[in-house]
């Protein structure tokens, strides 16, 4: 009779455990809805003293504390719910959320990548990673986010096609330039018309008036048929116009390519509104339907073997595609 109810006793402690963890979660529910985000956390934290899996609880906690910009406790929350439920789809999202919100774009996509993977029709996931690949300069992988949002319904899914693809949305030719998410950039500006489109990256800590490394890419369209020498020929004539002891150095060309293509760079001690040097490597390439023209700067009166080595097999890796 003793044992029975020691039974009988344990598991009425097991009821009240878990009816006492799930009281403080609809209380936290209730506060939070109020936008009461503090008084919710508390409500969160008693639910997770009583029951250390409670996924709801650290999903829940985690979206208030991304309210109030607690972001380490945030990202820490959302990790624990996804770890209790690898396939959290809501725990992915916002955590991929937390990231972007502290401009670490780059960081962001493996979860949208998994979000996207478990479920492809979750709101907001495409227009998300599209304006995330398009800040990193993958447009085409933006535009296909786009298109595949507005083919599921998504409302702001024509707005972004309209901001990031223009009239390359369905049919076009672009250049993508795989970005190392590594390196953290982000788009510090972006600009198009019916004559050229122009990005500007650079890291996501730094800003277009003070950086250390900057990203320039360009499409200039209609233009064909252009030879190279005269391509980098124009470039340096305009750095010129700005810096009259610029110098420029020929690096590697090819024109017996379906898309000729040229890299080389030019070097500049100073310019006349800027005493700074910068030293910049240009890969220009002609495309079907435009003249693409990018570089990669440093702050710098020169750029390092290493630097360059590098910047070099980063433009070659560059793809021209047709959608």
């Amino acid at each position: 009779m003793k044992n029975i109810f020691t039974v009988v006793l344990t598991f009425f402690a097991l009821a009240v455990f878990g009816q006492t963890a799930q009281e403080h979660l609809q209380n936290g529910i209730v506060k939070h809805k109020q936008q009461d985000f503090k008084g919710a956390i508390k409500e969160y934290d008693k639910a997770l003293k009583t029951d250390r899996d409670l996924k709801d609880a650290y999903f829940n906690r985690g979206t208030c504390e991304l309210a109030i910009k607690n972001y380490n406790s945030a990202l820490q929350d959302f990790t624990k719910a996804i770890e209790l439920d690898p396939k959290y789809i809501k725990a992915y999202y916002s955590r991929a959320t937390v990231y972007a919100s502290q401009e670490k774009y780059l960081e962001s996509l493996p979860d949208l990548d998994k979000v996207i993977e478990l479920d492809t029709n979750f709101p907001n996931a495409l227009t998300l990673r599209g304006q995330i690949r398009a800040q990193s300069g993958n447009k085409s992988g933006a535009c296909e986010d786009f298109t595949k949002a507005k083919t599921n319904g998504d409302p702001q899914a024509s707005k972004y096609l309209n901001q990031f693809c223009g009239n390359e949305q369905l049919t076009g030719e672009s250049l993508v330039l795989n970005w190392p998410e590594k390196e953290n950039w982000k788009i510090g500006n972006s600009q198009e018309n019916e004559e050229m489109a122009v990005i500007e990256l650079i890291h996501t800590n730094e800003k277009l008036d003070n950086w250390t490394e900057f990203g320039y890419m360009s499409s200039i369209k209609g233009v064909t048929n252009v030879p190279m020498d005269k391509a980098m020929n124009l470039m340096f004539q305009q750095t010129k116009q700005n810096s009259s002891k610029a110098k420029l150095t020929f690096i590697e060309k090819n024109e017996a390519v379906k898309n000729p293509w040229i890299l080389f760079m030019i070097e500049a001690p100073n310019f006349k509104n800027d005493k700074k040097p910068e030293s910049q490597l240009w890969y220009v390439v002609q495309g079907e339907t435009s003249l693409y023209t990018n570089f990669r700067a440093v702050k710098q009166s020169s750029i390092p073997d290493d630097l360059k080595e590098k910047w070099i097999n980063f433009f070659k890796e560059g793809k021209l595609v047709y959608k």
